[in-house]
């Protein structure tokens, strides 16, 4: 029985860190320069700002979920019913995935009001296929590596 609490806290408590990981690299908004070919120096210019802004504003919810989840770490840790501390901590990481998807939008809108119509198309034609390379870079590293996968 010792044995097993011990391993299900153990295997917790490397989900959680994991977890904190993959915030750290998620939430970033691409460099269009890179995926928009003909950008004037203004375009760039305002890009730049509106990607500045919203790197901030991510990067400050980045650490509010961490914290959560290292508070929600420390709950599993504790013996005994903690659903009370638990269930709000839940609550707040919910609310924060929401602000941080309304960013993540609120940024696109506000990158192609930048854009022309031809660049927006290029952009996400560019996206897509960066996308399509990822998954398959994933699906490959999944089959030649499977027991280092999370």
């Amino acid at each position: 029985m010792k044995k097993t609490l011990i391993l299900l806290l153990f295997s917790v408590a490397t989900f959680a860190l994991r977890a904190q990981e993959d915030y750290t690299t998620v939430y970033t908004t691409p460099d269009i320069t890179q995926f928009v070919s003909n950008l004037t120096e203004q375009q760039q210019a305002e890009i730049k700002t509106i990607t500045a802004e919203s790197k901030k504003t991510l990067d400050e919810y980045r650490r509010q979920l961490s914290d959560l989840h290292s508070e929600i770490q420390h709950y599993y840790g504790q013996p005994g019913d903690r659903s009370s501390d638990l269930f709000p901590a839940y609550a707040q990481r919910s609310a924060l995935y929401v602000k941080i998807d309304q960013a993540k939008y609120y940024t696109k809108l506000r990158i192609d009001n930048v854009l022309t119509a031809e660049q927006q198309k290029e952009l996400r034609e560019n996206l897509e296929r960066e996308r399509k390379k990822r998954d398959v870079r994933k699906r490959l590293n999944m089959f030649l590596h499977p027991m280092t996968q999370k």
